[in-house]
């Protein structure tokens, strides 16, 4: 019996030699395969000649996808300028009219890090009934106590937010690199396709909206690991994104449907395995010390009404009333799309990889979802690079 790896039960059936195209280890050039990227390459003096000599140069295409999107972060910045010079805190439309919104600086004063409290363990300056402790998943929390902690203690209210925002600002951009860097080496042949999300308009307009790039960048970091049959590994990446963010749990789907097909139980059970493990690891701490601040999270999503950006605002708005089983008929939706798209990995005549599967289950859970948020397109462009990446 011939043992094979995670990555090979996500792609297609073996071929025969003659019919495998270029080895594994030739990287696909772009220009040479997409029109669109080839017309694009002119900027740079047009596609690679047949004797151009690839993967030589200091420049690689981690260092160098890197750099884009160091660029394309810093525009970014750029862009919410004026919300930093004042439309934060001046105002109540400037911050909408110039498309610089950010939940960061309001929070920091809103969730009472201005005032030293610590998430999970100290209630809220302004606690609601259903929500009296930070309603982010422990890791985010994490990440934000640390960025109140590298803020300055000096100052105004508004000096100090926008301090604030600037750590956090500094912190995201790492885990943007993380992500870009991830994206690149899940398909070792393919790394280029990581422009995608270098490159894209999105990042640049929502990196900052939220924390989201944390669970993005580790998210990345678990399907490069199972690309590279590190099943383990892959799973406590998917664990510690979902102790950031609830959507990356949904991955261990696809992972269980292409492991059914491809019969690598193990791989999965060590994926499972080490992602139970470092959720555990990570909420176990902060459920001991505050069991009611832990779960403000669970319980604020299971109790919050319909938001904007959600169809079903829409739908209650047009009907004038709320739906008191709105969370059954969400969980009803996004269960048939799993289902539908497990259908379509187990019966497709190849199989499909880990990354389309995700796409699907992932923007599932947007579309069904009760409350978007514009930054939640962060979650999919990604999985929207490896699953197809085609540059029109």
């Amino acid at each position: 019996m011939t043992s094979s790896t995670p990555d090979e039960a996500a792609g297609p059936a073996s071929a025969p030699a003659a019919a495998e195209g270029p080895q594994p280890n030739t990287v696909v050039v772009p220009a040479d395969e997409d029109p669109v990227a080839a017309a694009g390459s002119e900027l740079l003096g047009g596609p690679p000649g047949r004797r151009a000599l690839l993967g030589t140069s200091w420049w690689i295409p981690a260092r160098f996808l890197a750099l884009v999107v160091i660029a394309v972060y810093l525009l970014g910045m750029v862009q919410k300028l004026p919300c930093y010079d004042g439309g934060w805190f001046h105002g109540a439309t400037a911050q909408y009219t110039h498309a610089c919104y950010s939940d960061v600086p309001h929070l920091y004063s809103g969730r009472g890090f201005d005032q030293g409290l610590h998430p999970y363990l100290d209630k809220l300056p302004s606690p609601s009934p259903d929500m009296q402790y930070l309603e982010y998943p422990v890791l985010t929390g994490l990440f934000m106590q640390v960025a109140a902690w590298l803020t300055t203690p000096d100052g105004t209210l508004e000096h100090r937010e926008q301090w604030f925002w600037t750590v956090n600002a500094a912190m995201l951009l790492i885990c943007v690199v993380v992500a870009v860097v991830a994206v690149s080496r899940t398909h070792r042949r393919r790394p280029w396709d990581a422009l995608l999300f270098a490159l894209a308009p999105c990042l640049a307009l929502d990196a900052t909206i939220n924390w989201d790039l944390l669970a993005v960048a580790l998210t990345a970091v678990a399907m490069a690991y199972w690309a590279n049959s590190r099943p383990g590994w892959a799973g406590v990446f998917i664990g510690l994104a979902t102790a950031a963010k609830l959507y990356p749990v949904l991955l261990l789907g696809p992972l269980l449907v292409l492991c059914w097909r491809a019969g690598r139980w193990r791989a999965f059970g060590q994926a499972l395995g080490g992602a139970a493990g470092a959720w555990l690891l990570v909420n176990l701490p902060v459920f001991i010390a505050n069991r009611d601040g832990w779960a403000t999270f669970y319980t604020f999503s299971q109790t919050r009404k319909e938001d904007f950006g959600s169809f079903w605002l829409i739908l209650m708005q047009d009907r004038n009333q709320q739906l008191s089983t709105l969370n059954t008929w969400i969980g009803a939706l996004l269960v048939a799309c799993c289902l539908g798209v497990g259908w379509l990995a187990l019966s497709a005549p190849r199989r499909p990889r880990f990354a389309q599967l995700a796409f699907l289950v992932v923007a599932a859970f947007v579309l069904t979802n009760k409350v978007y948020s514009p930054q939640y397109v962060l979650w999919l462009i990604p999985l929207a690079a490896l699953a197809r990446p085609r540059w029109r």
